[in-house]
């Protein structure tokens, strides 16, 4: 079968297909017999998408999260229920309090789930800030350094500290690498490190500048028109073959990339299906 990638859970879906859509982001990855989830959504549309889909989830025996926020792990409690618990890479800060202030108001927009009761639901967690290999061929990024000055911050992002508030560093925003015989993989889930610090980093730990495909949220949608051109300027530095967008890019983001990409871009929405 080679290499099958699924969006389960996305921001937008294709008209009349009784789809959900959700600002979140979930996908399956298939290689021959082995299922890994990667992210879970908010968990509205994970197990209907699912099975909507054809998707069993009962053979997922890996979880990886690309780091704390709700709608990338709202779906884990459900999941685990169906498939009867499974092993979660992730960065141990996936359970801090996480906030976003908006206008003054702070949110709570972290995991909704203790450790302690998804691991009542027979989760057994792997948290790690560095490289980990979920199967071979298939590795998580570690923590991402920032190095690029308009990348890795958002102020409106927040951690509970005491009785305040400090800027969450998003320490735990990492992404998937896969290894294939046709070219590397890079699947992201909210890129809030960056998207050219992802790329920056994947070089120095592969060797390679070149991906086959880029998939998932860029986090593009929250840049300035300024700050989308110098994201636009540096990414033509790092060849990629196919760029396939989802979740927090944002139309405005997601058609600027199709401008420079040309065939090159595809939009993933619930239901994208990517081989290789």
């Amino acid at each position: 079968m080679g290499l099958r990638i699924t969006i389960i859970c996305e921001n937008t879906v294709p008209t009349g297909w009784g789809l959900i859509g959700e600002h979140g982001f979930s996908a399956l990855i298939e290689r021959d017999d082995e299922k890994i989830l990667f992210d879970t959504g908010q968990g509205k549309g994970l197990l209907h998408n699912a099975g909507f889909l054809g998707l069993d989830l009962k053979g997922v025996k890996d979880v990886v999260l690309s780091h704390g926020h709700y709608d990338h792990t709202g779906g884990l409690m459900d999941f685990l229920l169906q498939a009867g618990g499974a092993r979660i890479t992730a960065h141990p800060h996936i359970f801090q309090p996480k906030y976003a202030r908006l206008n003054d108001v702070i949110h709570y927009i972290g995991i909704p789930f203790s450790r302690e009761a998804l691991e009542g639901c027979s989760g057994v967690f792997r948290l790690s800030d560095q490289v980990v290999e979920v199967v071979p061929g298939i590795i998580t990024t570690g923590v991402v350094p920032r190095q690029t000055p308009f990348e890795g911050k958002d102020e409106m992002l927040v951690v509970k500290e005491g009785d305040g508030f400090k800027e969450d560093e998003l320490l735990d925003d990492l992404s998937l690498i896969i290894d294939t015989p046709q070219g590397q993989v890079l699947l992201l889930g909210c890129a809030h490190a960056g998207l050219i610090n992802i790329l920056s980093h994947v070089k120095a730990l592969t060797g390679r500048d070149s991906s086959l495909w880029v998939i998932g949220g860029t986090h593009l949608g929250f840049y300035g028109p300024e700050r989308l051109e110098e994201v636009m300027q540096e990414l033509q530095a790092f060849p990629i073959d196919n760029l396939g967008v989802s979740h927090c890019t944002g139309l405005y983001a997601g058609a600027r990339l199709a401008q420079e990409m040309g065939h090159r871009f595809r939009f993933c929405n619930v239901g994208s299906v990517i081989e290789v």
